[in-house]
């Protein structure tokens, strides 16, 4: 099966490998089940050599599982592929070609930190210029040599100061002013998330691409367009199950919207709650 049939069917195989590229979110409404399948993937590390991730939550707690090499070459993304105890609403995913920094596991998103009892977890594509000077850093301090990780720090900075405990609509709006701010200083695609929001931007100037798609029972055939699959989705309409995909480029050949240029869209349990 592929990454849309399994998500639908409550034990998504996560094929992270048709992202071709940098980023991955995943919002449900139910806890998906994945068995994490990085067939593609794995054949995509010639590209992107430097480093692949995934975050997760179990529970209030993030699960982090990254490498500093290439994912086909990794045994560890290929135990990933036949693991079936992961369970989350929520993911986020980034395969690493490098810009700034060294090819280190410190480099690899996604990157940790802890505020407020929540732990954050945030993967970035783009590149930053001349930000350090104007970017600032003081509670949270960056591991590595990544534009991606010092800008994390500076929002995460950002978060403490405006003391967000309980996410509003004027977080939301505010949030996105930082991303432009940040913005500024580069080609900048990004996903945060808390655990229960999954904030997802896309570059000001266009630079970077960002689609999302909504899948809700019950469901149609449709085919993956890298690997060509063709699945016929059936018996899951008593589920429940909807939530919204988001990716760098379309991954299946059904409808998918594109994030307008600076657009922020945050979601929570496989809603849209601000965009």
């Amino acid at each position: 099966m592929d990454l849309m049939a399994c998500i639908m069917k409550g034990y998504i195989s996560l094929s992270i490998g048709v992202i071709m590229c940098e980023l991955l979110g995943l919002s449900f409404k139910h806890p998906i089940t994945p068995s994490l399948s990085f067939k593609g993937f794995r054949h995509r590390g010639e590209k992107n050599p430097d480093g692949w991730g995934v975050a997760f939550y179990p529970d209030e707690s993030v699960q982090i599982i990254k490498e500093a090499i290439k994912s086909n070459e990794s045994s560890l993304s290929k135990f990933l592929e036949n693991y079936s105890k992961i369970k989350s609403k929520i993911f986020i995913a980034h395969v690493r070609e490098s810009s700034q920094g060294m090819t280190s596991y410190k480099n690899t998103h996604p990157f940790l930190r802890e505020l407020n009892s929540k732990e954050y977890a945030f993967a970035h594509n783009g590149t930053l210029e001349n930000y350090k000077a104007v970017l600032e850093i003081s509670s949270f301090r960056p591991v590595g040599e990544t534009d991606s990780e010092h800008a994390f720090c500076h929002i995460m900075n950002c978060i403490k100061d405006r003391s967000i405990n309980k996410w509003i609509n004027d977080d939301f709006k505010w949030l996105k002013n930082k991303f432009l701010e940040v913005n500024s200083f580069g080609k900048f695609n990004c996903i945060l998330t808390d655990g229960e929001f999954l904030f997802c931007y896309r570059d000001i100037n266009g630079s970077r691409k960002l689609h999302y798609t909504y899948r809700k029972a019950p469901y149609n055939r449709f085919r993956l367009k890298d690997e060509d699959l063709e699945v016929n989705i059936h018996g899951e309409e008593e589920s429940g199950q909807s939530g919204f995909i988001i990716a760098t480029n379309p991954l299946t050949s059904e409808k998918w919207d594109s994030f307008k240029f600076g657009e922020l869209i945050v979601f929570k349990g496989g809603k849209i709650v601000f965009s």
